[in-house]
């Protein structure tokens, strides 16, 4: 079976890690934060020191795990010139010998929509603000990458929830804040749809393919808090403005995901097709 190498392994690389070992495969992770990562080891999955500002620390992260799959699930590294840490790693992957290289991006690329009823896709233009720059031109190193013999996909991914994680966990802490009405629309995708968006992508994307993984049924916010509040039996999150006098500005993205390219080209069927399934999951397996 192919290895499995996870650059960053946080949330969703912790996820998709365990899923991996759990089908016989072999997989390291690589992150700054080892401590957190070394249970993993009890499932027979590598863990070992990474430092991305530190580009060198690549080819070590990488050694010896030729014909492997990388997941790239790294933050924009800001102690580097944009680009600088997606360049080495790239070039480390390629020296290793990996198959192919999996970068997980945002679809906070595409900015604020002002119109809640308009559909996001992979042909819409992005129009990134100032905290995405950095995103953009790992992207950008992304596709100017002329290594051929190593497959290169893109996954812009939505909000990820799961357990642990979400709106249902911010509710629970009291932090969560429904922004204006409520009616402002918004995508999300569970984090087992990741895992097998990754593994889909590993098979069959096309080099170069760009995809956005978001569920079926994008949702106002006040939709979704309401039908959590009434399952956890609390009461609804209290309102806010977006934009307050005095208070930073709330970030927030209008946006409707159309995920048909990644159901069609990589033959996905969603295990959650909205957060009504996922968030049931979630439930079933918190207890």
């Amino acid at each position: 079976m192919t290895p499995l190498v996870i650059l960053g392994c946080g949330y969703v690389g912790t996820r998709i890690a365990k899923t991996a070992a759990a089908q016989g495969r072999q997989v390291r992770v690589a992150s700054r934060s080892t401590g957190r990562l070394q249970p993993l080891t009890e499932l027979g999955i590598e863990v070992k020191f990474l430092d991305a500002g530190t580009p060198k620390n690549f080819t070590a992260a990488l050694a010896s795990q030729h014909g492997c799959t990388v997941v790239y699930s790294i933050p924009p590294v800001t102690t580097l010139p944009p680009g600088h840490a997606m360049r080495a790693a790239l070039q480390a992957a390629y020296g290793a010998g990996a198959a192919s290289f999996i970068y997980f991006s945002s679809s906070g690329l595409y900015g604020d929509q002002p119109d809640d009823d308009v559909w996001v896709d992979e042909d819409t233009p992005t129009t990134p603000d100032g905290a995405m720059q950095n995103i953009v031109s790992d992207e950008l190193e992304i596709e100017r990458c002329s290594f051929e013999r190593m497959k290169l996909a893109t996954l812009r991914l939505a909000p990820v929830y799961g357990p642990g994680r979400g709106v249902r966990n911010r509710i629970r802490k009291g932090d969560y804040r429904i922004l204006d009405d409520g009616q402002h629309v918004t995508s999300r995708i569970h984090v087992d749809d990741v895992v097998q968006a990754v593994f889909a992508a590993e098979q069959r994307a096309p080099h170069k393919a760009k995809y956005l993984l978001a569920d079926d049924a994008p949702t106002t916010q006040g939709e979704y808090a309401k039908w959590l509040a009434e399952r956890m039996g609390v009461p609804m999150p209290p309102y806010r403005q977006m934009f307050e006098p005095g208070k930073a500005r709330v970030a927030h993205r209008n946006r409707r995901i159309r995920n048909t390219k990644l159901k069609t080209e990589l033959g996905i069927e969603l295990k959650y097709p909205s957060f009504k399934e996922g968030e049931a999951a979630i439930e079933a397996e918190e207890g």
